[in-house]
């Protein structure tokens, strides 16, 4: 190599082309002996021996881009037979192509113009024999003694191999990157649906209210099985009635008229899940019978229903709908299976819930209308002794006769408003259409016409309250009342109902014996019947009561407090 240099700046010395070289001088070198490596074969051979076994394709150029030597790794590459064959040669005399020459070509003009070494990454390449390969090259300027630039010393190294290897390893990576991201998105799925039917299970312990655990079941649902829309329907003979919708995009205006009934049988996808029992995927709407389209479901174009049984019977459904075809798949419908069960228990205990509440409010209207039936039977009973007996007083004693009458008619007022407190427990209608202020004062005149008590009714304002709260208010006046009646020995008492919108106070007191409240049980007085009334409509109940000083009754209700509006 040093030789060779030797012969290169020898060139430019004696003042000739640095970029025509003297081959024949060259040759000459590379044939020479080289006696101090103390080998047996010439210095050149001991060369090309050294570069033909290197990796890399070594080879050098002069400033015309025309090939000087190269080894024996590149004379392959290149098509050449031997590198001695390359000698002479531009790349455009190669096995590359046109497009390959100019831009090796490029580089060289470039490295040589800017005395930089370039070094580069080349896509595959057509090698001789057709072979396509990385190349990883460099190209570094020959320099003269002088610094002159004289020409191109490369290397190429096909690297294909190499970069098979890594894209593999990348290829293996992302694999296993891909798997780990898959086995966290679902652990992390199967994580929110062990949240949602632990939130779900937890409300139907804590709520009997059927409407509340239904929305709160298609809350649970969105977030574990995507979809645009949610409903449930319940199902009654032939007929259904869609009683819950949601509307997870808030786009989709469907089922605005809820509990509208409808025969099943219209609907041949809820007909199918009632025969067999089992999920349904529609995965494009449009190619399927089993998909009845309505003005307001042109949108939908997958569907999965899950249906609600009770006791192996269908008794409902939930339905989800997507505006994507082929949307929902086995996992979802495994999914909505699980809900559907959930929302199968809420419904029963809602029901048997709502049984107990209409067998214990049967109840309770038969109690009291036996206690009115007597109440006016003894009333009527008392009012007939003394029209008997009216006449003969009369006659005997006018001032006595007047005082009879007058009782008289007390208790004919009185059994008047017996007769229509107890059509109000026969038609509880009634008790929503009156206004609560009247029926405070009915309240009043059927106890006084069975109690020698007075009783005064003041109401300010006009109280406008959801039906449930107007029924409970009056219930805990009626239940103070009869008390007052039966165990205060009052001979006056005080209604005061207080109206404000949004809000309602009831105030009852007696002049009665009272009682010391620590020592009343709740069941004695009917106090935990009123606690419990008082609880159903969201009212604060106090009772204040003191031996020998009466008793003071306090309902308020706010709507505040309960979410009611007036």
């Amino acid at each position: 190599m040093i030789g060779m240099k030797k012969v290169l700046n020898s060139e430019v010395s004696r003042g000739n082309n640095p970029s025509v070289i003297d081959v024949a001088a060259l040759n000459l070198w590379m044939n020479q002996d080289v006696e101090q490596t103390g080998r047996d074969f010439p210095a050149a051979q001991l060369l090309q021996l050294v570069l033909d076994n290197i990796p890399q394709e070594v080879f050098w150029k002069n400033r015309d881009s025309v090939y000087v030597w190269c080894n024996r790794k590149f004379a392959l590459a290149a098509g050449v037979g031997t590198p001695d064959q390359i000698v002479g040669k531009t790349d455009y005399d190669l096995a590359w192509t046109r497009e390959q020459a100019d831009f090796f070509c490029q580089i060289d003009k470039r490295v040589m113009e800017t005395n930089t070494p370039e070094y580069q990454i080349i896509e595959p390449q057509t090698q001789a024999g057709g072979k396509q390969a990385w190349l990883v090259t460099n190209k570094l300027p020959l320099h003269d003694q002088e610094g002159n630039v004289i020409g191109i010393l490369g290397t190429a190294e096909d690297v294909t191999e190499r970069k098979e290897a890594d894209e593999a390893l990348q290829r293996a990576h992302d694999q296993l990157e891909t798997r780990v991201k898959e086995r966290t998105a679902a652990e992390r799925e199967q994580r929110t649906l062990a949240e949602a039917l632990r939130d779900t299970a937890a409300l139907l312990s804590s709520t009997l209210n059927l409407d509340e655990v239904l929305d709160r079941i298609l809350t649970a649902i969105g977030r574990v099985v995507p979809h645009e829309t949610a409903n449930i329907i319940l199902v009654e003979g032939a007929e259904a009635r869609v009683v819950r919708f949601r509307d997870q995009v808030g786009q989709y205006a469907m089922f605005q008229n809820l509990n509208r009934r409808f025969l099943l049988e219209e609907l041949p996808n809820l007909v199918q899940m009632a025969e067999t029992h089992q999920p349904l995927i529609l995965a494009d709407t449009l190619a399927t019978p089993k998909w009845v389209e309505r003005p307001d479901t042109t949108w939908v174009r997958s569907y999965l229903g899950a249906p609600i049984e009770m006791e192996g019977k269908v008794i409902g459904f939930i339905n989800l709908n997507s505006a994507t075809p082929h949307f929902f798949d086995t996992l979802h419908a495994e999914r909505l299976r699980v809900f559907a069960d959930q929302a199968a228990i809420a419904i029963d205990n809602a029901r048997l819930y709502e049984q107990a509440q209409e067998l214990a409010t049967l109840q309770e209207r038969q109690r009291l209308a036996r206690d009115l039936h007597d109440a006016v039977s003894q009333t009527l009973w008392t009012a007939s002794l003394i029209a008997d007996v009216l006449p003969t007083v009369w006659n005997d004693d006018q001032a006595e006769g007047q005082r009879s009458l007058e009782k008289l008619q007390r208790l004919t007022r009185g059994a008047l408003a017996e007769m229509r407190t107890l059509l109000l427990e026969l038609r509880p209608a009634a008790l929503v259409e009156a206004t609560l202020g009247n029926l405070m004062e009915q309240l009043a005149q059927a106890v006084m016409s069975r109690k020698k008590l007075d009783i005064t009714v003041i109401t300010d304002g006009e109280c406008s309250l959801p039906p449930d709260v107007q029924i409970g208010i009056y219930r805990l006046a009626q239940e103070s009342l009869n008390n007052i009646a039966k165990h205060s020995r009052a001979t006056q008492a005080n209604i005061h109902l207080r109206c404000q919108p949004g809000s309602v106070q009831l105030l009852i007191y007696d002049n009665g014996r009272g009682f010391d409240p620590a020592d009343v049980a709740l069941e004695r007085l009917g106090l935990g019947i009123m606690r419990e009334r008082a609880d159903a409509i969201g009212a604060l109940l106090k009772i204040s009561s003191e031996t020998g000083r009466g008793t003071r009754i306090t309902v308020l209700w706010t709507a505040a407090e309960t979410g009611e509006t007036k």
